[in-house]
């Protein structure tokens, strides 16, 4: 083997040699990375507590209102990234519970499938609730119990 050829096998082996020992630094430093960069820690809450605002449920349904009862959360609506790929959804879902009459007058015919509730709120759904789609919403009615399950996603 000549001189050039030695030469170039030894400049190999130690770029070779860099390269893992980057991907090892890399490896040691994952967690850190997202804090480096700038970006929020993954770590944190992604949704707010239950909340048992009426008002804010009764302007964005007023055909809930009156309102007796109201518990609900928001969430992210997908995991974050980073760097942030947009602007993040975020999606309410809650439960309300609202008068006999009022239930009664809501258009809702159609049976549904129950809603995938998230943990927070599963102990204010009622208990066997037998759901009907209110007709020109998204809005879940079980009739028995007056109680109304809402979702909606926002930007």
């Amino acid at each position: 083997m000549n001189r050039t050829a030695k030469i170039a096998l030894l400049v190999s082996g130690a770029v070779f040699a860099c390269l893992i020992a980057s991907c090892g630094v890399v490896l040691a430093l994952r967690d850190w990375v997202p804090g480096l960069a700038g970006c929020e820690d993954v770590d944190k809450p992604t949704k707010t507590a239950v909340i048992t605002q009426k008002i804010r449920i009764e302007q964005m349904w007023p055909q809930l209102a009156p309102i007796q009862d109201v518990h609900w959360q928001e969430h992210e609506a997908r995991a974050r990234s980073c760097p942030e790929i947009g602007p993040m959804d975020y999606t309410m879902d809650g439960f309300a519970v609202i008068t006999a009459e009022r239930a009664a007058a809501l258009p809702a015919t159609q049976p549904a499938a129950a809603p995938a509730v998230p943990e927070d709120l599963r102990p204010f759904a009622p208990a066997a609730p037998s759901w009907l789609r209110v007709e020109g919403t998204a809005l879940l009615l079980d009739r028995a119990t007056a109680t109304v399950y809402f979702t909606r996603t926002t930007s």
